[in-house]
């Protein structure tokens, strides 16, 4: 067979044998590319009943299409054999890798997070798997996993196609109604999926037996012995035991439910029996009520917070999501509940002459009571070394473990300019208005013409431009600046979390979608905990259209973090997944702001609700803001009037505004869709797909385009931006 052709098809080397068939490594003479081909054994293909069992696994494997299960090219037959075309994975069984070892638990929970996407993708159609285990699925170069062999597929909860007579699926990985014969359901692969789990985590099989019978009883009457590899790892020993539930009544009943508690387990970071340390950072009041020195209640815990960041062990909630508290009373335990934390630093100040002196406590809310409390006196011009005291402080009252690695990011970058300093935290104090903006801006070039090498002054300022440049007319300006600024301070300091995050979005807004990959990548792998990461990255897997996946990283981000407003744009992801009733019902996040309004009003005009959506949108409309969502607004309402000129003149002047974003011109394209207006559409859609906007599922679902579609200038645009998309999906669903 090696060194022969069938077909067009050269036989390199043969691969492995099972009991479905012999499979090869093979090249494709027509598309010049190695595959894998699997050869169906001759007493099979000569069996009518195995004969249907094997086009079934093509049929059900070829309607998949997803990152982590392996590709189905083809089925061939010649007059003697029959076999199918199949991607060809360079890599390792995680049977071989199980045995090798993992480099940490985070790989683990990579590897597993996978397994249960492709699982819940073949679920999502209909098909069952029914012989999941570790040596059926692979893991590649790249460190992606690959499931293989859905040679066993049932489709929906038909009857099989072969009888139980003979075993199929191997014993060990067998839920008990699979033993018993009896027809299963995507609950068999749960339980198949919970044993993989549990051999990954202890490097044994949870039910074991010297012949298959032996397995067999211990499936049906054992509990499997809980290790001390998983007794320390609560949440995944939690998982697993759900999983290997006898009773389908206990059950996961969905592989999505199991999806989310891998990703509350990956992103609470519990090892242990302890709780969750969450630790919200409260802005330090001025005793004296100085105005010359309120800037420092905001700045000096927004500087506490950014050294915290860096720990993988205690979820510090952000500077945005406290900055609501500054120069305000604050009952320490109402913020604690509103911002779903179980710790809180708060304190105060006062700077006298050259000194400065603070008041700070660390309050346990769970124990109602008081860590430590701590007076702390420092000269002023040495204020920067307080956020690694108090950190340290922190980490001590907390016990909270560290790596050498994250302690050496903890310490704080020293400024070589007191000035320049204090220039710094009195930029990071203004708000994120237009105005504030404006004014941190003068600030921190200020401190910058001080001290040229502070890469903190850089990321702040960079941040400010990216604002800056979501509202006004001179946006490609501003961006410009935000990208220069971003660059400039990870050249200073290429471990800057929040530079990595803002010009990964940054990259994202203008189409460079390899670039925003690797940015939010490199970040994650500093702290896979920061919910900004997460929410970082679901922001670019929308624009490129890998809408699960934005959804999944999502739900991480709001996990640990669940009312950062930042978080808000997680609504377009839900939108053109089609859960309109969901997030009418849920959607809690930021409701007073435009944006917010906006889209809940989208989403009840589809969802049939017009008078709900013309309330939200209305909302927007009475602030009378003349900018980007006041236009959408309008143009909705009055298309919702019957008024098409007035919708389409309001949507023109959002198209003027020339936004930098191309979701934004996106937006803007689906409102000509809308109001029918096929010539402004393509020339809006046109724009967006060149700044990179190439989510081509969202436009494949979005009915505002569906007057529009049959357009041929529309149809080779949303060509375009599906050959994008598709080009990109191979390229970027990477782990991390």
């Amino acid at each position: 067979m090696l060194g022969s052709s069938i077909l067009h098809y050269k036989i390199i080397e043969k691969l492995g044998e099972g009991g479905m068939g012999v499979v090869y490594k093979a090249e494709d003479n027509k598309l010049k590319r190695e595959v894998a081909i699997k050869f169906l054994p001759s007493y099979i293909t000569s069996n009518e009943e195995e004969r249907e069992r094997f086009e079934i696994e093509a049929q059900a494997a070829a309607a998949l299409n997803h990152p982590n299960i392996a590709h189905i090219y083809a089925i061939e037959e010649t007059q003697n054999e029959m076999f199918i075309v199949m991607e060809l994975i360079n890599g390792v069984e995680l049977k071989d890798k199980i045995q090798s070892g993992f480099e940490n638990e985070d790989e683990k929970q990579t590897i597993a997070r996978q397994i249960a996407e492709g699982l819940k993708t073949a679920h999502k159609k209909g098909i069952i798997h029914r012989d999941i285990k570790s040596s059926n699925i692979m893991i590649n170069v790249d460190g992606r996993v690959k499931i293989m062999d859905f040679g066993l597929a049932k489709i929906g909860l038909g009857k099989e196609v072969s009888a139980f007579g003979s075993t199929i699926g191997t014993a060990a990985y067998m839920s008990p109604e699979q033993t018993r014969g009896e027809d299963v359901n995507q609950q068999a692969d749960i339980w198949s999926f919970g044993v993989v789990l549990y051999e990954m985590f202890t490097g044994e099989l949870p039910f074991k037996g010297q012949y298959d019978q032996a397995i067999i009883y211990s499936i049906l009457n054992e509990q499997p012995e809980i290790l001390d590899e998983i007794e320390s790892n609560v949440s995944i020993k939690k998982i697993i035991q759900k999983a290997l539930e006898k009773d389908c009544n206990k059950r996961y009943n969905q592989i999505s439910e199991l999806l989310e508690d891998l990703d509350y387990a990956k992103s609470s970071a519990v090892s242990n029996n302890t709780e969750i340390k969450k630790l919200a950072v409260l802005p330090f009041s001025n005793i004296m009520n100085d105005p010359q020195t309120n800037f420092l209640g905001f700045a000096l815990a927004d500087q506490i917070i950014g050294s915290m960041a860096y720990s993988s062990n205690v979820l510090i909630r952000p500077s945005s999501s406290v900055r609501k508290y500054q120069n305000e009373f604050v009952d320490v335990r109402e913020a604690g509940i509103e911002l779903n934390v179980n710790y809180i630093l708060a304190g105060n100040y006062l700077k006298e002459s050259d000194t400065i002196r603070l008041n700070i406590e660390l309050i346990d809310l769970n124990a109602d009571q008081m860590i430590w409390r701590e007076p702390i006196e420092i000269q002023y011009k040495n204020v920067f070394e307080l956020q690694d005291i108090v950190s340290q402080k922190v980490v001590s009252g907390l016990k909270i473990q560290f790596s050498e690695e994250e302690r050496e990011r903890m310490k704080p970058e020293a400024p070589h300019s007191q000035m320049a300093y204090e220039f710094y935290l009195r930029a990071i104090s203004y708000p994120t208005s237009v105005e504030g903006n404006k004014k941190a801006i003068d600030k921190l070039n200020d401190a910058i013409k001080l001290d040229p090498n502070y890469a903190p002054a850089y990321m702040e300022l960079g941040s400010r431009y990216n604002q800056l440049s979501q509202v006004g007319t001179s946006t490609s300006v501003a961006q410009k600046k935000a990208e220069e600024s971003f660059l400039k301070a990870l050249s200073l300091n290429e471990n800057l979390i929040p530079a990595l995050a803002n010009l990964g979005m940054h990259y994202t807004d203008n189409g460079r979608h390899e670039d925003a990959h690797n940015m939010i990548i490199r970040a994650l792998k500093i702290n896979p905990n920061d919910p900004y990461l997460h929410f970082a990255l679901s922001y670019h897997y929308r624009y490129v259209g890998f809408l699960e996946e934005s959804k999944n990283e999502a739900a991480i981000a709001k996990n640990i973090d669940s009312n950062n407003s930042r978080f808000r744009s997680s609504i377009i992801t839900d939108m053109f997944l089609g859960n309109f009733d969901e997030i009418l019902k849920t959607y809690n996040l930021d409701l007073q702001s435009p944006f917010s309004l906006n889209y809940l009003g989208e989403v009840a005009f589809r969802a049939g609700r017009k008078d709900l959506a013309k309330n939200y949108l209305n909302q927007v409309i009475d602030m009378k803001d003349e900018i980007g969502e006041f236009y959408f607004a309008n143009s909705l309402v009055e298309f919702m009037n019957g008024n098409i000129n007035k919708a389409t003149e309001y949507n023109l002047k959002r198209e003027l505004e020339n936004p930098a974003d191309s979701e934004i011109f996106y937006e803007i394209a689906r409102i000509y869709g809308l109001l029918s207006k096929t010539e402004d559409c393509k020339r809006a859609l046109r724009k967006a797909i060149d700044l990179g906007y190439v989510s081509y599922p969202s436009m494949q679902n979005d009915s505002f385009l569906d007057t529009v579609r049959e357009d041929e200038g529309i149809k080779i645009l949303l060509n375009n931006a599906k050959m994008i998309h598709e080009e990109l999906k191979k390229k970027l669903l990477t782990t991390y």
